[in-house]
């Protein structure tokens, strides 16, 4: 029995109990993700985003299984059908610390997508995904830096708590004039009506200032 005969798709299921149950069993016995694979390449949006949602499922507990076939998930970040959009770009953002040499090549492309994409989730999970690459290292940082920056303000700051901690994350890799830049609009956004934000901005400031005294 395949694992895509589990997924919610296939046994009728409104929510997600079905992917949860296969993610599980991908879990316990990491060779069935290849049984996935296949609902990754078809047509039809529902299971595409069902198979994308166990990719993401697994991806939270064990990133390293979904990794491998980040090329898969690639394509769907583009896809016409915006839930295949979203888990799949969930997907990516999970895995992208261990596959940027995948990802950087194509972050004119995920940039795009960012300031084009109706979807909330979508936005999120670019910024998320620029967060984790930022934490990599100097050459993943500068590329996507201007994404985190745009992102502080862009759609009505939707995005700008994500942004703050991705920004964080850059830290240790900038120069030491670029996180004076970013102290001036860390400060703007400590007196953001959000408190989430508020509170994101003023980590920001506090890393910022840790870093400048050492």
């Amino acid at each position: 029995m395949s694992i895509l005969q589990f997924l919610s798709l296939q046994v009728g299921q409104r929510r997600e109990q079905g992917n949860h149950y296969a993610a599980g069993l991908i879990l316990e016995k990491p060779e069935l993700m290849e049984q996935l694979l296949p609902g990754l390449i078809g047509k039809e949006a529902k299971l595409l985003a069902d198979c994308a949602e166990v990719c993401t499922m697994v991806a939270e507990v064990q990133p390293a299984l979904v990794a491998p076939h980040t090329a898969m998930l690639i394509p769907l970040a583009a896809h016409k059908n915006t839930r295949v959009r979203w888990e799949a770009m969930h997907a990516l953002a999970l895995v992208s610390a261990l596959v940027p040499e995948l990802l950087l090549p194509r972050w004119n492309q995920f940039s795009a997508i960012f300031r084009e994409d109706q979807s909330v989730i979508v936005r999120d999970c670019i910024v998320l995904m620029a967060g984790n690459l930022a934490a990599i290292g100097a050459d993943s940082a500068a590329i996507v830096l201007p994404l985190l920056t745009e992102a502080l303000s862009a759609h009505q700051t939707h995005h700008a708590k994500l942004a703050l901690e991705g920004l964080v994350k850059a830290l240790p890799y900038l120069l030491p004039e670029v996180c004076m830049e970013l102290s001036a609009q860390a400060e703007l956004y400590t007196q953001h009506p959000k408190p989430s934000i508020k509170k994101a901005a003023q980590k920001l400031e506090k890393e910022i200032t840790r870093k400048s005294a050492g």
